[in-house]
């Protein structure tokens, strides 16, 4: 910033993640469960990953059950939603899937390798760029588009400006300049996050770039995304997302201790359904976590888990009672409308 000037806050973000040597991200530090800064589905129990291998058969199937079918998952965290689904994966199936994560850190991805050796046949890829043609296949992707880079726009009057982050004699601090990019401008009107006066609404323009890409890699298939989300009429009256996490917890300080918090955004799904339909897929959604995980048959599974947990008790399995008890309140968290239950999924088929 000092040699070049205010950055643009996409800019920033992506430093603060993915700066190689001090991105929150991409120095490899276990930031998801139990020993990270939050948890997210995947680490509350295989029962996620089992309900989302059924929607990865229903799409195999809706292709016509092909002897070749690839599961992509994009930034797997810890590798557990991927042990729990390929331990889902049933018959002819099973034997078709070919599993790619797609992991740009290579610590990170040192540890998934770790946990599933042995399991499957599991590829990765460094980045989405990478990839190759997927004839038949679905793409996963779980709470990545919040960590997606967004600029940050404002008005004023009748005028759009862009939010910059600059370096002052206290530290980062705020500027207004005028739009980096013409795109800013017609991303605003083309999915009407015109912010209010004296507020701030995040551009998600790399997000639109992010499912343009993994469209065109897609022959036959869906991609699916769950994240925390709204339509940016919404997004707009509430004048932005933004959002730092760490180990105090969260908070809106997004320029403090660079590097040491995690910077997050909600999707914007008027943005990104947009960038979907344009791309040729058909999009459904955006439909709350709780009732997709309930048509994917969380119910029954709770029944199950219930009458684990009673026949344990019943035989004297005290340890068995527990891990079924503790199973069925994970499952629960899930479908919690606010909690996990309350992400949103959107999906592109094609």
């Amino acid at each position: 910033i000092r040699a070049q000037g205010p950055l643009p806050f996409a800019a920033f973000m992506s430093l603060a993640l993915y700066h190689p040597v001090h991105g929150y991200y991409a120095r490899g530090v276990q930031r998801t469960g139990w020993r990270g800064h939050f948890v997210t589905s995947p680490e509350l129990d295989p029962a996620f990953g089992l309900l989302w291998a059924r929607a990865f058969r229903s799409v195999w199937e809706r292709c016509g059950s092909p002897d070749v079918f690839e599961i992509v998952e994009v930034e797997a965290g810890e590798g557990g939603f991927a042990a729990s689904v390929i331990a889902a994966l049933e018959g002819d199936l099973a034997a078709a899937v070919t599993y790619r994560i797609v992991e740009r850190v290579p610590a990170v991805r040192a540890r998934q390798q770790e946990r599933l050796e042995g399991i499957g046949r599991v590829e990765w890829t460094d980045s989405i760029t990478d990839l190759p043609k997927i004839r038949h296949g679905v793409v996963f992707a779980n709470e990545v588009l919040d960590n997606l880079p967004v600029h940050l726009v404002s008005m004023d009057g009748t005028s759009l400006i862009e939010v910059c982050v600059d370096a002052g004699p206290d530290g980062l601090m705020f500027v207004d300049r005028p739009p980096s990019n013409p795109e800013l401008e017609r991303w605003v009107e083309r999915t009407g996050t015109v912010p209010r006066s004296g507020s701030r609404v995040e551009v998600t323009l790399a997000a639109e770039s992010f499912v343009a890409h993994l469209a065109r890699c897609l022959g036959a298939g869906k991609i699916i995304l769950v994240d925390y989300g709204a339509e940016g009429a919404e997004i707009a009256r509430r004048g932005g997302t933004l959002l730092a996490y760490s180990a105090t917890g969260a908070d809106d300080r997004v320029l403090d201790d660079v590097g040491e918090r995690d910077i997050t955004a909600h999707a914007n799904w008027t943005s990104v359904a947009g960038a979907m339909t344009r791309a040729g897929l058909i999009v459904e959604g955006p439909t709350d976590q709780r009732e997709v995980l309930v048509g994917l048959g969380a119910r029954e599974l709770d029944r199950t888990f219930k009458d684990d947990h009673q026949a344990a008790i019943a035989d004297g399995r005290g340890a068995d009672a527990v891990k079924t008890l503790s199973r069925r309140q994970a499952l629960g968290a899930l479908l919690d409308p606010a909690g996990l239950g309350g992400l949103q999924v959107l999906t592109g088929s094609k």
